[in-house]
């Protein structure tokens, strides 16, 4: 099985179409966690409305942050595969099952990915490299090869980094993927499938955050 953390403030706007997106995978044996923290608008209803027991919530008040929010996601993951999925992302049907094709041969297992915008309407994207070597030179390089709401990653590897930096927030995702390839014996793979949407607008951390990426590496 599979543990999907999902991490969100006030995505009432699409955290709908995401988790239809997580609800229509081929590959079933997952269990979503979402983590509110400091939602005030009317997320916790969509989601309620679902009905899944596959789906646990947890109610973090006030205490805001991503990364944050994930390290307690982290915590409550019982599941040897996690995966992120962001309140604004889509996933494709067979994301999670492809990736799970693979799972015996790789530690971390992303995607290609497309941005889209507003209206769901593809806007570009990187290409990412697919085999490990080219993965670790461009990433401690300062390009990120990993795009965090497509991969699927060994829960065990997250743990031993102590999972994300939260003093990072917006970039947290590219902090955690290098700690795992320094720290660990990990094998990282990339699909040539696009499997994941990453939805670029005025409010997501893709556009409000930016970072000394020499301070990172």
């Amino acid at each position: 099985m599979i543990s999907i953390l999902l991490a969100t403030y006030n995505g009432e706007k699409y955290i709908r179409q995401s988790i239809d997106s997580v609800m229509s995978q081929t590959f079933t044996d997952w269990t979503l966690l979402v983590g509110f923290n400091g939602t005030t608008d009317s997320s916790k209803d969509i989601v309620a409305s679902y009905g899944d027991n596959r789906i646990v919530t947890y109610d973090y008040g006030d205490d805001k942050g991503k990364a944050k929010t994930l390290n307690k996601l982290l915590a409550n993951a019982r599941d040897s595969w996690c995966a992120i999925q962001d309140d604004d992302d889509i996933w494709h049907p067979q994301k999670l099952e492809k990736q799970m094709a693979v799972a015996d041969s790789f530690d971390v297992v992303g995607t290609q990915i497309r941005y889209i915008n507003e209206e769901n309407q593809v806007i570009g994207g990187p290409f990412l490299a697919t085999d490990y070597a080219r993965i670790k030179q461009l990433s401690l390089g300062g390009t990120n090869q990993v795009a965090n709401s497509s991969a699927i990653f060994r829960r065990s590897y997250a743990k031993l980094i102590g999972g994300w930096d939260e003093t990072l927030d917006g970039i947290e995702d590219f902090d955690f993927w290098l700690k795992i390839m320094r720290v660990t014996e990990s094998k990282f793979f990339n699909y040539a499938d696009v499997l994941c949407f990453h939805r670029v607008h005025q409010e997501s951390n893709f556009n409000t955050k930016k970072y000394d990426i020499g301070n990172i590496l």
